[in-house]
């Protein structure tokens, strides 16, 4: 295995000179088992010389990142695998190996791409994940996708039918170490093992007779949970997805501890979670965390969602609790303006799960309604008299009423009755809508005509009575007593006295 990475490495050197490369990446979380997949199966396709004239394993993380993959650091470098002989996502130019139609490219533990990434995907020749499927079927495309505990287990299973002679002690040992951490040491409470995972996991245990699933465990979750030199950004960077959706930028991070932690060490947790955000230039976040008794195997999960957007965290909020494929048997620790802080009853709910459903919430028409720009503003949003924009706490575009216990400030106390539908505050958008016009009246001394007003609801709608409100509202706050008996006969607002 070192010899390939090294020459693979060197390789790095020559690419653009070669005819053909095949890139095998794995997901952006960098965990174990996507890099010891990513490494594992480049040497295997390399035997084979299945796609290109070299096959080179590619860690979808920057080089600067990799330390904060502490598991990762430790488990290769047991075996003489130091980041020197690993390539990694910033060293190597996608674009210019798919604009000269040189790239294949291979996915392991995840089988849809980024948008960031999305311009990848005519490229893909082979998936090789135990992820949902939510790649479309396609016939230019090697597909397995199968919902094991973990994706080394199928990587180790297309070696074992086809190249077995292959694996030597290093290479079963990364697979192995992969697979107890995917499956938390195939705890029952977890439920994460299927039989596939005992299958082969037993069978690359007779490669190495000498290991300990148990000591092994308990030795990468040690390296796994050593982060004590980490800030909480890295923390936050150091097991993260993100999701990409309508404008959403939503990343999904997962902690070898519970979230809980976080709150009992950062009572500002959500300022932090907001600089974390900021510099990652996303819309809110999701963070999960896990705890494994070892000697009871009781696990514990819970979980985290923020957003300074109102309306997209209890629209997360909302959909999450009332969901049913997984139900996640959620109950409410703490809430607030910013987050809302959960125990998840359904431990077996892994990222894995989560992840779908994420992606479902942001893709309902309700939640991509209205385009975000990149710096997280909704660009179609209703502006105040002065032109600024609303605050996200306003009924504009969020998915709950402004009452709704989802938006207040304190605990909350969620019920299983049927969420109502937003309220459409007519009158507001009627008076924002007018503001300008009044203002320009005002400052130009000019006169407005009655056919200026363009009402949005036929005359006489009870929307339209709200408008009148507004108008009258606006009316008031902005001309003087003259200017305002004037300009309410012109438009008839006295017509019951009248009659």
């Amino acid at each position: 295995m070192e010899n390939f990475l090294r020459k693979s490495k060197a390789k790095l050197s020559e690419i653009e000179s070669l005819d053909s490369v095949c890139i095998i990446l794995g997901n952006e979380s960098c965990d174990l088992d996507s890099a010891v997949c990513a490494l594992i199966f480049a040497y295997f396709l390399e035997q084979q010389k299945k796609f290109a004239s070299v096959h080179l394993p590619v860690l979808n993380v920057a080089k600067e990142e990799f330390i904060l993959k502490t598991e990762v650091v430790y488990f290769l470098k047991r075996f003489n695998i130091s980041s020197e002989l690993l390539i990694f996502r910033d060293e190597i130019c996608f674009k210019s190996l798919q604009q000269n139609r040189k790239l294949k490219l291979v996915l392991v533990d995840h089988n849809i791409l980024p948008n960031s990434d999305f311009f990848l995907d005519s490229s893909i020749v082979q998936i090789v994940d135990h992820h949902k499927q939510e790649h479309p079927f396609s016939e230019n495309i090697d597909m397995l996708i199968e919902t094991v505990g973990s994706c080394s287990t199928l990587i180790s299973s297309l070696i074992f039918e086809s190249a077995p002679e292959i694996l030597d002690t290093i290479s079963a040992s990364l697979l192995l170490g992969a697979i107890v951490v995917d499956v938390a040491n195939f705890s029952p409470t977890a439920k994460r093992a299927t039989a596939k995972d005992e299958e082969i996991f037993n069978k690359l245990l007779k490669l190495v007779p000498n290991i300990s699933k148990d000591i092994l465990y308990r030795e990468l979750q040690c390296a796994k949970e050593d982060v004590s030199n980490l800030t909480f950004e890295q923390l936050c960077q150091k097991d993260r997805k993100i999701i990409e959706i309508g404008g959403i930028i939503l990343p999904v991070c997962g902690f070898p501890f519970l979230c809980s932690t976080l709150l009992a060490k950062h009572s500002d947790l959500a300022s932090k979670l907001q600089g974390f955000c900021s510099v990652l230039n996303c819309h809110g976040t999701v963070l999960m965390g896990i705890s494994i008794d070892e000697e009871t195997d009781i696990v514990k999960r819970d979980l985290v969602v923020y957003s300074h957007l109102a309306w997209l965290k209890n629209r997360l909020c909302r959909e999450l609790e009332k969901a049913d494929d997984p139900h996640l048997d959620l109950h409410v620790v703490k809430s607030n303006a910013e987050y809302v802080y959960y125990n998840q009853g359904n431990t077996t709910a892994t990222r894995k799960a989560i992840l779908p459903m994420l992606k479902n919430i942001l893709s309902k028409p309700e939640s991509t309604n209205s385009t975000f720009s990149q710096r997280g503003e909704r660009s179609l949003s209703i502006s105040n008299v002065d032109g600024s924009p609303e605050d996200s706490s306003s009924n504009s575009g969020i998915d709950t009423p402004t009452n709704s216990c989802n938006g207040d400030d304190e605990e909350v106390q969620h019920s299983s009755a049927a969420v109502k539908l937003s309220e459409f505050h007519a009158g507001d958008v009627f008076a924002s809508k007018e503001s300008k016009k009044y203002l320009s009246f005002r400052q130009q001394g000019g006169e407005l005509q009655r056919g200026e007003r363009d009402p949005l609801t036929p005359e006489n709608s009870f929307a339209e009575s709200h408008f009148d409100q507004s108008y009258r509202k606006f009316v008031l706050n902005h001309m003087d007593s003259d200017a305002i008996m004037e300009k309410l006969r012109k438009e008839n607002f006295f017509r019951e006295a009248d009659e």
